[in-house]
This record gives structure tokens, sequence and C-alpha cells, in this order.
């Protein structure tokens, strides 16, 4: 089972990863070191040994890297979480290892058809990448509880040229709650494509969002 990183949790790391980054601007001007490197963000399963640390972080291109830092507090021991990673990337091609400086939780949606709710939302971007779907949601609130998920709406069979395929049409669950609609505040999704019934990789998936300006939709097929 995937978990997301809690607000508190993400909000820990960020903070450290801020005050080792101004560390290090300090140094660089005062002692010329080399350029600050660019982070990477990139969403990834990240994994924890029996103690809780984290050992390897794997993005979605399949990439799996070897995670340096010895300064992130123990979490929940043999779990893998879903978190959007800001990192460095060191080590070889063959061996490539990451120093990890911002991770923000991502959440898998779970199958939410029998309940499903289309309270508007906004949302920034989707894309596909490996085995995921991926999104950048931004929800109005005053802080309070949202829940999320995705509902399958009907499945077509088809074919082109011969062979037959899935069309999966999937839409994006939200219950806003009793929470006022307020500021935005930014939340980060994934679709498991494996998760889905009979997927294929050769399979295409819609996903529909009901935002607060009507019904957009995002097609991906490999």
């Amino acid at each position: 089972m995937r978990h997301a990183l809690s607000t508190h949790e993400s909000l820990k790391i960020t903070l450290r990863a801020m005050l080792l980054m101004a560390a290090l601007l300090i140094v660089s001007c005062t002692e010329e070191a080399e350029p600050y490197p660019e982070l990477v963000t990139e969403f990834a399963d990240i994994r924890t040994d029996a103690d809780g640390m984290f050992i390897d972080m794997t993005t979605d291109d399949g990439t799996c890297y070897s995670i340096t830092n010895t300064n992130i507090q123990p979490h929940r021991p043999d779990t893998t979480y879903r978190a959007v990673a800001g990192f460095v990337s060191n080590g070889s091609s063959t061996e490539p290892h990451a120093q990890i400086y911002t991770l923000t939780g991502a959440q898998v949606l779970a199958d939410s058809t029998a309940i499903l709710r289309h309270d508007p939302t906004g949302i920034e971007s989707m894309w596909m990448e490996g085995r995921y779907v991926n999104m950048q949601l931004t929800a109005k609130t005053q802080g309070g509880r949202h829940t999320w998920g995705y509902a399958i709406d009907f499945i077509e069979e088809a074919g082109e040229k011969g062979r037959a395929h899935t069309h999966y049409h999937l839409s994006l669950h939200h219950k806003q709650g009793n929470d006022p609609t307020s500021y935005s505040q930014t939340y980060y999704c994934s679709i498991l494509t494996t998760q889905l019934p009979q997927y294929e990789n050769t399979d295409t998936i819609t996903v529909s969002v009901h935002t607060f300006k009507g019904i957009k939709s995002w097609t991906f097929s490999n």
C-alpha cells in the first residue's frame, strides 16, 4: 500500500531543506563555492526500511535512486510513500543517487465509484507517465477536509487496425464537505493505472474533472 506524506511531515522536511539551502547560499557568497545545483522535481514512490528510514526513490520514468539523506526523521517502517520530491541527482547512470531537499505528499486515488461526488475544483495540470496519471489540483478551502478519488464512469471496448483495446472513461471524485470555498490550496494526486480492471499498456484512459469553469477532460494512450 502506498501512503501520502502528511502535511506536517512535508512541512518539516521542507523547512529543513530551506535552512540547509540558506546555509549553502551563505557559504557560496563567502567562499566562492560552486553554483548551487538546480532541483529536479518529480512524482516518486519512496520506500522505507525496517527502521523507517528512506532508502530509495523510484520516479515515474522507472529510475530508482538510492537516497543519500541522513537527516530525515524516521517514518513508518517498510512502507512505500507517494510524494512529489525536489532533489539533486548524483552518482552514476548505473547507480543513481538522490539528495532530497523537499517532499510534498501525493495521494494515490482509490476507486470511489460507489460514493461519487463531483464538487468542483481547480486543476493546474494532468499528465501520464509510467504507471500513473498525475494531477495538480487547486481546491478552494478554509482548511477543512476534502475527499478525493476516481470513478469508472464506463468502459468501452474499441478496435483500431484490427487490434482490440479498452478505453476507460474515469472522472475525478471530489467531496468538498462542509469546507467553505475560500483560498486555493494545492493537492497532488495520482491514479495507479494497473489498479484498473484488466488494464493493459495499450489501453486508453480519459479522465474528466468538474472544475469551476465546467468539465475538462484529458485522454492518454501509449
